[in-house]
Parts: C-alpha cells; sequence; structure tokens
C-alpha cells in the first residue's frame, strides 16, 4: 500500500547540506498500525511529512497504492492527499472562533463536496469520537482530549485509507493519551492504515509493529504482535 525505496531528503541551506532521510525503505501493508519513533531530529516528521505528500523527496521512489509519486503534478499530489489521507497534529489546529460542526466542515469544504454530503460525514465522525452533542461548542469549551478527538473526527470525514497521526497524544496527560489511543486502534480495526509518531514507549507497544528511525535511516523492526 506505502513502499518507499531508497528515499533521500536533504535540506540545502547556504553551503550546508542536511540529510534528514538517508536510503530509506518502508513497505506498509493496507489495515497495519504502525509507530514510528526515534530520538528528536532523527527524521521521524520528514518521514511523516513525505508519506503525507506534504513535502517532495530529493531522490527515490515512492509508491503510494500503486502509483508512483514522484511522476505525479502538484495537483495531482493534492488530490490524492485529499481523498486518501488524514492528518492529526499533536497541536490539534481547530479554528478557535469556529465550532466543532464547522471545524470539521473546513476540508470538506475544500473537497467541494454538497452541502447534504457533508453534514452526513460531519455528524458521522462526529458521532464516531463520542462528541455529536456538542457540535455547537467551541474548542475552548473542550478539555485537550476532547480537542484531539475532534481533530481524528475532521480526519475521518474525509474518510481516509491512511490515517498519519505526529504526536497526537503529546499534549495530553496519560488518562486522555490512553483514550485517543483506544479511538486509534478502533479506527484502524476499523481497515485504516495507521502510521503514528510517538516519543511514548508505551503507546508504541501497543502497535501492531514498531519502527526505529535513527539518523534518517530505518533502524530497526520489530513486531509487537510477536514480542
Amino acid at each position: 500500500m506505502l513502499k518507499m525505496q531508497a528515499v533521500n531528503k536533504v535540506f540545502v541551506t547556504d553551503l550546508i547540506e542536511t540529510h534528514a532521510l538517508r536510503d530509506f525503505s518502508l513497505q506498509v501493508e493496507e489495515g497495519e498500525f504502525i509507530a514510528v519513533t526515534g530520538p528528536s531530529g532523527s527524521g521521524k516528521t520528514t518521514f511523516l511529512n513525505i508519506a503525507g505528500l506534504l513535502e517532495p523527496f530529493s531522490s527515490g521512489s515512492y509508491l503510494l497504492d500503486g502509483e508512483d509519486v514522484s511522476l505525479m503534478s502538484d495537483n495531482a499530489r493534492s488530490r490524492l492527499r485529499n481523498q486518501k489521507i488524514g492528518f492529526i497534529f499533536q497541536s490539534f489546529n481547530l479554528i478557535p472562533d469556529l465550532d466543532l460542526f464547522d471545524n470539521v466542515d473546513v476540508p470538506l469544504r475544500y473537497r467541494g463536496f454538497a452541502a447534504g454530503e457533508r453534514r452526513r460525514r460531519i455528524v458521522r465522525a462526529l458521532e464516531r469520537v463520542g462528541l455529536a452533542a456538542r457540535a455547537a461548542h467551541l474548542p475552548a469549551q473542550l478539555s485537550g482530549g476532547q480537542q484531539q478527538r475532534v481533530a481524528i473526527a475532521r480526519a475521518l470525514a474525509g474518510e481516509p485509507r491512511f490515517l498519519l497521526a505526529d504526536e497526537p497524544t503529546g499534549n495530553l496527560d496519560s488518562l486522555m493519551a490512553r483514550q485517543v489511543m483506544e479511538l486509534l486502534e478502533e479506527i484502524n480495526r476499523d481497515g485504516t492504515t495507521v502510521i503514528m509518531v510517538t516519543h511514548d514507549p508505551e503507546l508504541a507497544l501497543r502497535s501492531q509493529r514498531n519502527i526505529q528511525i535513527i539518523d534518517g535511516q530505518v533502524n530497526d523492526f520489530s513486531s509487537n504482535a510477536a514480542a
């Protein structure tokens, strides 16, 4: 479903070259739940951004659902990203002046769905995360865990095949983090492929597979199910 082969990412600033990813190779099968770990600056977020088609890579190959990403135009990559990938960020990225319904609605409007279809998707997504009764609330009226669940609903409303999560529990206490993790596990059991960057070893152990990135390379593969 996702296959990277010898991907390199080089950032060039004046006379300095920074190699964020070095001959990075990884294959992710449909329906997997993968945790990505590693020290700060190791290349985890760069990998996630490339996987999510948010930034290009310098060399190598990347196939997403059998399509060669490197051969696509910017517009084609944007369409593919909007159709197949959902994002969850540590900082929630909710719009403070919009209620929950409208926060979930924003990316759907961007994709051009009709009003009735948007409403169906929004209600279903908010019900999925247990917040349908709070659709008219503003983000500031919610706890951190609830705000992250809204961010998950916003991603789910697009009905993605991939869910990419960058430290989704980083701003939450341990109880809220477990609740968010349980929701991600449920989403994965329903068929969505989940790739989650995390610093939390407890959460990483709950994934099906743990990928460690060190100095821009895949350093270790471990199957948590087999442990």
